[in-house]
């Protein structure tokens, strides 16, 4: 079928086009979008939409935009099984300035013909903001299937004359015509023609292949999408809303719990074994069954989502180490039915999650490695205590050797699994931000929007730079300490060994935790750093080393 983009964009969103359960989250990103409004101003093709054609009712998910469609009765009816990045862009892109977000509208630059975002550049946000008439909102320009050419004309004077008001036709309105014509075929944009093919097919299984076909080469299909799809459509589709209520609540978006995550967890729990490429089609046939697993799953997730965050200090995503490592911990307290784990089998949990993500052990292959611990788990007969203590473990022996000083120094990532490791240490000896003396423990669990750390370069990089220092050289754990967001700003690039002279005692204690001495001050002297970094990066392995247990070979 053959349409106008206009029709797509209107039919979507007037509920005509929904979004079928197996749909992943819109996730392009600004320049992806902007790309696409330039090649449909170009005359570009864009690709083609495929439209599942069904009587039935089928579970939706909600689209971007925080508008939920109603169906209309009459004329054409149908899921969206590929193009929803594209549709959803585009719907967004032309909203008015009371329906739409900024950051999600579209701008038109008149004189250099780009297409922009809001929030995409400074220069142009601040340009929005003074009403500059050269930065034209597509949903002034671009009509919608109820605009008439009158209207579109309308619109086109009422542009040029503002522009005549803030003089940027340039001199004796120079400029006009060009502009006029840009204009022109800026309100053909969604006019061109965009390919949608039908899929009349009233066979779910049909339309979720049909789905993971369309979807081999698209950005990051996981299986979960057309399990997730079949959980829905299955008697069990009831659990699903819960599920999703579940994934969007602020501890668990957060820490990256996300719906196929907890539907993972599900399957795990539900089967003892976590893999997607091999479940079998009527894994989710005995709704009873699946319910109590969800039911069991889902006091796990919490349970484990409490653990990190108040065990370890991982509040948010950039924290935690590895998602796929909670999956066994899941299973492990579903297993047994718990909602606290303490003492010795807290200790083992607790190592068990910070080797793993100390030594990125669920890169890679997820299923397979995820499935080992599972295991390890399942084939242990016994109580908690042995659970607990078979998935620590699980724990190549040649993973557990001792952290070397030359590891911390060679460390460079501000958010490495080694500083994930580290402010977990940091955590649990509920060492205090300088010079406000604050708690790291205070101040992760404020409940703020976003991660109220910072990672803080001891010696900082514009005042070594100054000096002609490598930068390079001063991103190594050795140099980093966790600070709160206000402190680090506090701190910023003044000299280390002046800052450190104007903390007053109670503050110099504080930092000590970190810096590791309180006398030795002449380590922050600029001359001193290799001695410092040197100094401090064997006293962090000997800590963690500690805090971790490590050290059998």
């Amino acid at each position: 079928m053959d349409v106008m983009v206009s029709d797509l964009v209107h039919r979507f969103d007037v509920g005509e086009i929904r979004l079928p359960i197996m749909q992943r989250d819109y996730v392009w990103k600004p320049k992806k979008v902007v790309k696409l409004l330039d090649s449909l101003y170009r005359g570009w093709p864009i690709g083609s939409f495929y439209v599942w054609q069904t009587q039935d009712d089928q579970p939706v998910k909600q689209r971007a935009g925080g508008v939920t469609p109603q169906r209309r009765l009459d004329g054409f009816y149908g899921f969206l099984l590929d193009g929803q990045q594209r549709l959803t862009s585009l719907s967004l892109a032309v909203r008015s300035e009371s329906d739409g977000s900024l950051e999600s509208r579209a701008f038109f630059d008149l004189e250099n013909e780009q297409f922009f975002l809001g929030r995409m550049r400074k220069t142009i946000d601040k340009r929005i903001e003074a009403q500059d008439a050269l930065i034209v909102p597509l949903s002034d320009i671009v009509p919608n299937s109820r605009d008439g050419e009158a209207q579109l004309q309308r619109s086109i004077e009422r542009i040029i004359q503002s522009l005549k008001d803030q003089g940027k036709l340039g001199r004796a309105n120079r400029s006009e015509l060009a502009y006029r014509e840009r204009l022109q075929k800026l309100a053909t944009l969604f006019k061109r023609r965009a390919l949608c093919e039908d899929f009349p097919d009233e066979e779910e299984e049909h339309a979720f292949e049909l789905f993971s076909r369309l979807n081999k080469g698209g950005t990051s299909l996981s299986a979960g999408d057309v399990e997730a799809a079949r959980l829905a459509s299955a008697a069990t589709k009831k659990i699903v809303e819960p599920m999703r209520a579940v994934a969007t609540e602020r501890d668990m978006r957060a820490l990256g719990v996300n719906f196929i995550f907890l539907l993972r967890c599900l399957v795990t729990v539900h089967r003892g074994n976590c893999s997607f490429s091999k479940l079998p089609r009527s894994w989710a046939d005995d709704t009873g069954e699946v319910e109590s697993s969800w039911r069991s799953t889902e006091k796990a997730v919490r349970t484990a989502v409490q653990l990190v965050q108040s065990e370890l200090g991982w509040t948010t995503r950039r924290w935690l180490p590895s998602t796929n490592a909670l999956i066994p911990v899941v299973y492990l307290l579903a297993k047994n039915g718990k909602s606290t784990i303490k003492g010795k089998d807290l200790d083992y949990v607790r190592r068990y999650l910070l080797i793993s993500g100390l030594r990125s052990l669920f890169r890679g292959a997820t299923e397979t490695a995820v499935n080992s611990y599972v295991n390890a788990v399942r084939n242990t007969k016994g109580d908690l205590s042995r659970h607990c203590r078979s998935l620590f473990e699980k724990i190549p022996k040649n993973r557990l050797y001792k952290i070397r000083k030359d590891e911390v120094r060679n460390a460079s990532g501000l958010y490495s699994p080694q500083m994930q490791t580290y402010l977990a240490y940091l955590y649990s000896q509920d060492v205090k931000s300088w010079p406000s003396g604050r708690s790291l423990r205070q101040i992760l669990h404020e409940g703020l929007p976003s991660d109220p750390l910072a990672v803080h370069h001891i010696f900082p990089k514009k005042f070594m730079q100054d000096l002609d220092f490598p930068v390079d050289r001063l991103n190594t754990t050795a140099n980093y300490a966790i600070l709160s967001q206000a402190d680090n700003s506090q701190l910023g690039d003044s000299d280390p060994f002046d800052a450190w002279r104007a903390l007053k005692q109670n503050q110099k204690e504080c930092a000590s935790k970190q810096l590791f001495f309180v006398a030795k001050d002449d380590y922050l002297k600029r001359e001193a750093y290799e001695d410092f970094v040197d100094f401090r990066a064997e006293k962090i392995a000997e800590a963690l080393n500690e805090y971790l247990g490590l050290g059998i070979n």
